[in-house]
């Protein structure tokens, strides 16, 4: 029951990421610069707002423990809220779209922030152990690959179908509404299930300590500043942000790629993404025992970061080079898809390991300053993970300006080299980006050992 509050993470992420920008962008009209401007204002709000949800959580003293009444309050405004970013009133003018956008980015991420934070944070808190964490992570990873399948079958296959006016389905605005109309339940019933289903642990989870101080923004600002404190922490955070905008680009820029520069239908295009989730399905499902092949979990992350980069760009880079099937063979949806599917397992391994990293990384932390603060940690995971929808469609929007890439676009009307520039962001572009967040990923320090030491002095202090 704790996994399954991940589903409504996978609707929310996988909406964010594949439709967000191409809505506003090619259905509304509004221009790759002020969606972009308009994710980079939420993102901001994200910056202050999330660690003072993870500061409240970690000191909230209730008879529901530290994390059940976020998460019981947030279900209906995150569903709400989603609903109205997808649902703007027609006539408005890009103005008036650009300030519908900013108001209910803000407001569906702040909801979302409520819930996700202190459910995320339950990770570290119902086991202490090294490798049941992976576990925990990689029951999460799992269900909310389910979220994100909900999303592509239902809403590709069903939502945003062919018609005779819109033989393209996702340029129906239409069909937007209703998606979100469904999406909304989806995520309202997943929140309340996972927050009842794990109801009876609470007289077992830490509780905030009767004497502790009482929250504040100056607490919020000393709690981070410890956080940042730690080198671990300061690699996980960084490479979960980085890999969260390069995550965050390939998902907005997907569909332009599918149908613009690979040329596949709509239909085909739905068919790819169930391939790809079982990717990660399966390697979430494998990070578990691999973590205890590979006991540094800085090893499964770096590999998983380079194996996604290989197979995520090797179609793109082939096609540029001219070593790869031509649009309208049928062999090149199959290969496409196959890649997809085998880059999406590293995926599943990488976020697992961020989860399990960090849990481990709240014991450390405990053990410098004698307090729990898991709400603090994973605030910051969350802001990474926001910045798949978030940085992402920052830098999406501006691939999609700099390419000149027009509204409405199709294949008979779009211009060769803005497909060039487009392939040349997502093969070579995603490769660098990768690289650096590799980089990244090697400077965390908290080994096997070193976590062994800290639960063993911790339980010698009580």
């Amino acid at each position: 029951m704790f996994a399954v509050g991940q589903i409504p993470e996978g609707v929310q992420s996988t909406s964010f990421g594949f439709f967000l920008l191409f809505f506003y962008n090619q259905v509304l009209g509004l221009s790759g610069f002020l969606a972009s401007l308009a994710i980079v204002i939420a993102l901001l709000v994200d910056a202050v707002s999330d660690p003072v949800i993870g500061s409240w959580s970690d000191g909230i003293r209730h008879r529901w423990g530290r994390r059940h009444p976020f998460m019981y309050a947030a279900a209906a405004p995150f569903a709400i809220c989603f609903y109205f970013l997808f649902s703007p009133p027609a006539g408005l003018t890009e103005t008036q779209v650009f300030i519908w956008l900013v108001v209910f980015s803000v407001l569906t991420r702040t909801t979302q922030s409520v819930y996700s934070i202190p459910h995320t944070s339950l990770t570290a808190e119902l086991s202490t152990d090294y490798h049941e964490r992976t576990l925990l992570s990689s029951l999460r990873s799992l269900l909310q690959s389910v979220g994100t399948l909900m999303v592509f079958l239902i809403g590709l296959q069903i939502f945003f179908g062919a018609t005779p006016e819109y033989p393209n389905g996702q340029l129906n605005p239409a069909a937007y509404p209703r998606f979100a109309g469904m999406f909304s339940v989806v995520i309202f019933v997943g929140v309340l299930l996972t927050a009842y289903g794990t109801h009876s642990h609470i007289p077992y989870l830490p509780q905030a300590n009767p004497n502790g101080h009482r929250f504040s923004l100056q607490q919020v600002m000393r709690e981070a500043s410890m956080a940042f404190g730690l080198r671990s922490f300061k690699a996980v955070v960084l490479t979960a942000v980085l890999f969260g905008m390069t995550m965050g680009m390939v998902s907005a820029l997907s569909i332009y790629l599918g149908t613009l520069y690979f040329q596949f239908s709509l239909e085909l295009i739905g068919l790819s993404f169930p391939a790809s989730v079982l990717g990660s399905f399966l390697g979430a499902g494998l990070a578990a025992p691999l973590g205890r092949i590979f006991q540094e979990k800085k090893t499964l992350l770096m590999g998983g970061l380079i194996w996604y980069a290989v197979w995520n760009t090797l179609p793109i880079i082939l096609s540029l080079l001219g070593l790869f099937p031509k649009p309208g063979d049928p062999l090149l949806f199959y290969l496409v898809m196959t890649s997809n599917a085998i880059c999406s397992m590293g995926i599943g391994v990488l976020t697992v390991m961020i989860g399990s990293m960090i849990a481990d990384i709240t014991d450390q932390h405990e053990e410098k300053h004698g307090s729990r603060s898991e709400g603090i940690y994973y605030a910051a995971s969350s802001f990474a993970a926001k910045a798949i929808g978030g940085f992402g469609i920052v830098i999406s929007g501006v691939v999609v300006d700099l390419a000149g890439i027009q509204r409405n676009a199709t294949v008979e009307t779009i211009n060769p080299e803005s497909l060039r520039t487009l392939a040349m962001a997502m093969g070579p572009g995603v490769l660098i980006m990768i690289g650096v967040t590799v980089v990244a990923a090697s400077f965390y320090d908290l080994s096997r050992a070193e976590h062994r030491r800290v639960r063993a002095a911790i339980l010698n202090e009580s």
